[in-house]
Parts: C-alpha cells; structure tokens; sequence
C-alpha cells in the first residue's frame, strides 16, 4: 500500500484545481479570437432628385440715359431757322409788312434741380417796310436791323405705373437785340413781335420734340425684351446634373436723377425667382408678363440664391483615416475598441458608417474584430462650422450579430465616441464652395443687352442633404447683381 505524504497530497489538489482553470481560460481565450463580425452590407434604395430650393433676388439694373440724347432730340426736332412775314404788325406804321430770319446754333444741355436745362443762340436780321403818318402826308420807309437773343428752357421726366414717360418741356425766347430805327421816326421795339413769333414756331414742333424724347426714353419696350429673357432655365453642372431657374416676378423703379450732370439716371429692380434642383431634365418655366411698375427710393442689387455643392466624400474620409486609424477607444476598463479604419458613405437620406475595429481586453484576452455598419443623419453645426454625423445607431443586422456574439460592444458610449469623432471641419469645403458657386452663376446666360456682374461675396450653409447617393451643402449665396442698361440713340 501506496502512502501519500501531506505535501504530496496538497500539490495533488492544487493540480485538480487549476489545470481546470487554465483550461478553461485558454479555451475561452480560443473562442474569443474566433469571434468574427461581418454583417450584411446594408442596402437602400437612392433617390434621383433634390427638393428644388427657391431663393429671391433682385437684378439691379441701373438705367443711364445720356443728355447727349436729348440733346441730340433738339437739335434735331427744333428748328435751325425761323422765317416768316408778318403784316401790320405795328401801328407806328401803315401798310407796314416785317419779314425775318433767325437762325439757332446747337443746343447745349445742363441740369438744375432735377430739370434739364437747354439754352442756344440765336441770331439773324429783319426788315420792316411802311409809310410814316405825318398827318399831312405819308412817308415810305424801309428799315433793317440784326436781331441777337438765345432759345431756352428746361424739361422734366416722370413716368406712370404703365410705363409711359411723361415729359414736361418748356421753351422759351429771350431777344436781347430787335430794335428798328426809323428815320425821322424814332426807333421800333419788334423784340416782343419776334419772340411771340418765334414761341409759335416752336411751340408747333413741341409735340415732335416730345414724341421723339418719349420714343428716345422707351423703357418699356427695353425692359420688357429683358424681362422675357430673365425667364431662363440653365444647367450649370453636368455630373450631378445641376439646374437653375429663375423667372422674374415684379419691377420697381427709382425715380429719374440728373445729379451726376452727364445723364438720366434711374434705377429698375427686377425682383426674381431663383430655384436650383437636381434633376436630370430642364425645370418648366412659367412666363409671367410685364406687370406694372412700383416705385421706390431706392434700388439695391441684392442676389440670394440657394446652390447645392457636393461635399466630396474621399475627402471626409481620409480625413477620418488621419484621425482615428489605429486609435483605441474605451467602452470600459478591461476593453477597449481599435479602429483600424472608418469610411463614410452616403445611401438614400442617410450616411452609412463602416467601422473596421478590433478589441483588446489586455492579458491573455484579445476579444473580437470585423465590421460594424451605423446609420447617422448628417448634420452642419454653425457655431464650430463642422459638418457631423449625429444619432448614429446600428443597422439591424450588426445589432443582431452583435447580441449573439459580443454584446459588450452594444454599450451606448462606444456610439458617442465614435460620433465625437464624426466631425469635420468645413473652412476648406466652403472656400471651394464659394468658388463652385461663381461657377455655377457665370453659367447663368442672362440677355446680351444687360451687361451684368454677378458676384458672390459671402456663402452660409443654409442646410446640408443627402441624395442620390452624395451629400450636398445647400448654400445661400450673398452678393450682388447689378448691370448697365445703356439706352443708346436710336438713329
């Protein structure tokens, strides 16, 4: 018989009891390295289309009328020489008969207090033929003289709600020089004759002069040509297919200013529908007709338009690459989450999150890898001006392989640190977008008549989306449009 001493015994109970354990701990530490996720790659159907974005603006078209025009108007409509012969035009004298000729040089233009103002010289002689009543007998004379004075006045411009021009045109003659001496007789003041004469002749061309000053001012005809062409549809982008559309709704205008002394000023606001959409065919254009007009002190170039930008995902995702590849995150004391590596893409109206990740629990523990798929919604934080991806959760099959395998992972604060991890700053984003944006204006094919200057000064993200696959900042672009609409002389 076999006799067990004491120590023998206790190292005998020793062994009984941990070769157990270690067995069992090297097993688990087996299973544990076996444990490999790979769920199913999630599906969702995209979508074609971005929700058209309307944004209202305003097409600054400062009208500049020259005085040359005008000038031109009278010179052409007023006479260049007045000729008459007026009988019995004076009662110094009988059978008496005055024949004159006065000839006007150029008109030349001026303003003064919001009047035009036009003067020109006049010169030229006259004859007066008659008999002196002495009483006891008539005398026959016949007397010449030079005649010297100037053609002025002055004209105003309004218009009325339907667009016509209302001129206000006075004109006048003042005769320095047409005094007749007669002989024995004395001299004969003929200044206030030829002046009521000459006020005839061109108070006759006035409604000439006006008509051609009115066809010269035509603004209606001008801006109704621009208003229909305003009516555009242009794409701007080829891939994604990128439209914009605007159709102009209401013209105010600023009354006419002579202050710069050279022209008729004045100022017409279009008021303008803009929408921008992706879509694959031209948005339909509503042609709206020339409504009247509204009248306002000022008129300001104001351009707001709302304009889709594709956020390039490679970027957001190597930039994800530098900052959490190999990075470990802790779901609690004894496990901690190495991402090897995360890729963002965009499917439907969401972002899908890939999170390629392996687990360590220190020891002689390792725990599990493969792939986590979260969906998050996309997110633009104006305070820090950082593009996010927030509420993310697992995608269902992920959660399901998680529960059965490794539920440790299921825990809340490993979502929250990948999502603090999810943001990207969008300084560099938007300086592109602002470019891309200028693009996408100068592609705006407005009337060869309008010689406009579309600017973009600032950029705000009003919104980011996702569609089609891509995500889109949807900016709201500030800045002016204005342009020149030079009513030349129509010949």
């Amino acid at each position: 018989m076999k006799i067990f001493t004491l120590p023998r015994i206790i190292k005998f109970l020793i062994l009984m009891i941990f070769v157990p354990i270690i067995i069992i701990i090297f097993s688990s530490r087996a299973a544990v390295k076996e444990i490999n996720i790979k769920p199913k790659i999630p599906e969702l159907a995209s979508l074609n289309t971005l929700k058209p974005e309307r944004s209202e603006s305003i097409l600054n078209l400062p009208a500049k009328i020259p005085l040359v025009n005008i000038q031109k108007a009278l010179n052409l409509n007023i006479p260049p020489t007045f000729v008459g012969t007026e009988a019995d035009p004076t009662d110094l004298l009988s059978n008496d008969k005055l024949t004159y000729e006065i000839n006007r040089k150029d008109f030349s233009i001026g303003t003064q207090n919001n009047r035009i103002t036009f003067s020109v010289p006049i010169s030229g002689t006259a004859r007066i033929k008659g008999k002196v009543n002495l009483g006891f007998t008539k005398i026959p004379v016949s007397a010449r003289t030079n005649i010297a004075g100037e053609i002025f006045g002055d004209l105003s411009l309004g218009i009325d709600n339907e667009w016509n021009i209302q001129p206000n045109l006075n004109v006048s003659t003042n005769l320095t020089k047409a005094d007749v001496p007669i002989k024995n007789v004395g001299t004969i003041n003929i200044r206030s004759l030829l002046k009521k004469q000459v006020d005839k002749a061109i108070n006759k061309e006035k409604p000439k002069l006006i008509a051609e000053l009115v066809e010269n001012l035509n603004l209606k005809a001008e801006v109704t040509k621009q208003w229909n062409n305003l009516h555009l549809s242009e794409k701007v982008n080829q891939d994604p297919s990128i439209w914009i559309k605007t159709e102009p709704q209401s013209v105010s205008f600023k009354e006419f200013d002579l202050s710069d002394g050279e022209n008729v000023q004045s100022g017409i606001a279009i008021k303008m529908f803009v929408d921008t959409c992706i879509c694959k065919e031209a948005p339909v254009i509503n042609l709206k007709p020339l409504p009247n007009l509204t009248f306002q002190e000022q008129i300001i170039d104001k351009f707001l338009i709302n304009l889709p930008v594709q956020v390039s995902l490679d970027e957001l995702n190597n930039t994800l690459q530098s900052k959490v590849s190999g990075k470990s995150l802790s779901i609690d004391e004894n496990l901690k989450f190495i991402v090897n590596e995360i890729n963002l893409s965009a499917l439907g109206e969401k972002v899908l999150v890939q999170v390629d990740f392996k687990t360590d629990k220190g020891n002689l523990l390792e725990g599990a890898k493969g792939i986590l798929y979260l969906w998050g919604k996309i997110f633009y934080d104006q305070e820090s001006n950082n593009l996010k991806v927030v509420e993310l959760d697992y995608d269902v099959d992920t959660k399901n392989a998680l529960l059965s395998t490794a539920d440790s992972l299921l825990k809340p604060v490993l979502l929250k640190q990948i999502e603090e991890r999810l943001s990207f700053p969008l300084d560099k984003e938007l300086n592109r977008a602002k470019d891309e944006a200028n693009e996408y204006i100068q592609k705006i094919k407005l009337p060869s008549e309008i010689d406009a200057n579309i600017e973009v000064k600032t950029i705000e993200v009003e919104k980011v989306v996702v569609t089609n696959n891509d995500i889109y900042l949807v900016l709201l672009a500030d800045g002016n449009m204005s342009a020149l609409l030079n009513l030349e002389d129509r010949e």
